[in-house]
């Protein structure tokens, strides 16, 4: 009943929230569609209609292809499909991740449930609404980080994640400060084998990504826009520079990239893998110059990491998830003015709802080290047994 009632809350009220005609997805059709047509145009392409250009690496658009070669609707059906699969897989592992005295069976009806009412999440429902491929690459690297099954192999779907999108790099730092030394070389080389690709295929739209387009932020979008939800865009709103938060960003990002990584170690040796991970995917959030609010689908093992990792969340749990997922289910970033340059002139008062994402970040950070304790010894051999993909965890079950 509950799963049933939460599946017909969801398709009743996502309709109304969701403003998008799944412009990315025609974006990536038209990735592979030029690659089939004229390789070198891959980054010139434009639609009649839509004059956003394809900004992905080329691997992307090798990927895109047999998107591009479906009809309109059954693509727009498949790609919806996994990503609502996808969601149903980060739930999943999230609830697999919970300590051994609470988490029970996972049982479907549950299942069914939160992944219905986390719909509504508004990075979820723009990530539905654009036909983002959020949801597919955050399952894709929880999956390759936590899941029990592939040893030999785990890194190689992170290099592979990150092939498609930049953002997955930064979880090579997090298996570099835990020194998972053979997934770290599994994902660097399945990365370069992307790149190799792209540059097989594409060579001259390769050439011209890897050493122009990639350092150009602006291509994406409007740095200020109420969208991006990034460090550099909060630095953007506030002193009004459209070009982004220059020196200021740079010294931030460094801070906050140390900071997040020492807090991934910490968690992780603790055998706290959600919360690890989850931390990692804030830096890239945080310190990319462009963090659009559809990225942000992160929130959801971030926020099971908070039930589970800190005193505030295991006495008051209800409270926590109710504060936590409220925040990204209401969006209040979307509340001040937007669009036209308004977030420029942004009072104070604007600030505050407008940047909600990032200092609800900061917050979440503060709190997971709020709750850190000292590993000890039995806490350092189960960090050894979390860090090591060799060693079998009895207490958790696959996926």
């Amino acid at each position: 009943m509950l799963a049933g009632l939460c599946c017909a809350a969801a398709a009743i009220v996502l309709p109304l929230l969701w403003h998008h005609d799944l412009v990315d997805l025609k974006v990536y059709r038209l990735g592979g569609a030029a690659l089939l047509d004229d390789p070198s145009t891959l980054y010139s392409a434009r639609m009649a209609q839509i004059a956003l250009p394809f900004t992905y690496p080329p691997f992307a658009g090798l990927v895109m292809i047999p998107v591009a070669l479906l009809p309109w609707s059954l693509a727009v059906a498949l790609w919806t499909i996994a990503s609502i699969a996808s969601l149903a897989v980060i739930w999943r592992l999230c609830l697999t991740e919970l300590p051994a005295d609470r988490r029970g069976r996972v049982h479907s009806a549950v299942l069914t449930a939160v992944v219905a009412v986390s719909l509504l999440l508004e990075p979820v429902r723009e990530t539905l609404g654009y036909g983002q491929i959020n949801l597919m690459l955050c399952a894709l690297v929880m999956y390759d980080m936590l899941a029990a099954r592939h040893v030999g192999s785990r890194g190689v779907w992170v290099g592979l994640a990150a092939g498609l999108k930049l953002t997955p790099l930064v979880f090579l730092g997090l298996l570099l400060v835990t020194r998972q030394w053979r997934a770290l070389i599994n994902a660097v080389a399945g990365f370069a084998a992307t790149v190799l690709l792209g540059f097989v295929f594409a060579p001259r739209a390769a050439v011209d990504y890897w050493t122009s387009l990639v350092f150009d932020p602006s291509r994406i979008g409007g740095l200020f826009f109420a969208g991006n939800q990034s460090w550099n865009g909060f630095l953007t709103r506030i002193t009004g520079h459209l070009h982004g938060g220059g020196p200021l960003w740079a010294v931030g990002a460094l801070v906050l990239a140390a900071g997040g990584l020492w807090l991934s170690r910490t968690l992780w040796r603790h055998a706290d893998r959600l919360a690890g991970l989850s931390v990692c995917a804030l830096i890239g959030l945080l310190c990319s110059p462009v963090s659009w609010s559809h990225h942000w689908v992160w929130v959801i093992p971030l926020g099971t990491a908070l039930l589970t990792s800190t005193r505030a969340g295991r006495a008051h749990p209800i409270w926590t998830a109710s504060t936590w997922f409220g925040l990204f289910l209401l969006a209040p970033i979307w509340w001040p003015p937007d669009h036209n340059d308004r977030e420029l002139a942004w009072s104070v008062a604007d600030q505050l709802p407008g940047n909600a994402y990032p200092i609800a970040a900061l917050v979440a950070a503060a709190l997971l080290i709020s709750g850190l304790r000292p590993a000890g010894p039995s806490g350092d051999r189960a960090a050894r047994r979390a860090a090591d993909p060799r060693s079998p965890r009895r207490d958790v079950q696959p996926p």
